[in-house]
């Protein structure tokens, strides 16, 4: 606790007058300009990604099931 410096009366107008100024100052850089004209293409006739595929999910989820149970049963032999 005795590192931390008092403030004096002085240096707290500084440092709220610094503070304000930011605020003000820094209010335009946050700004963003509109775009003159907006595209909007929702295309609903695609089929996605190879990841939008049914039979993807299911050769991932039969893979994921054949690890589980392969990991499980190891664990389990009698020598």
């Amino acid at each position: 606790m005795k590192t931390i410096k008092k403030l004096t009366k002085a240096g707290l107008w500084v440092t709220a007058l610094a503070v304000t100024m930011n605020l003000l100052f820094g209010a335009p850089l946050f700004a963003q300009t509109a775009p003159e004209q907006v595209d909007v293409n929702i295309n609903t006739n695609s089929s996605g990604g190879w990841y939008a595929q049914p039979w993807v999910w299911v050769v991932g989820v039969a893979l994921f099931i054949i690890i589980i149970i392969a990991i499980t049963r190891s664990g389990s032999k009698e020598v």
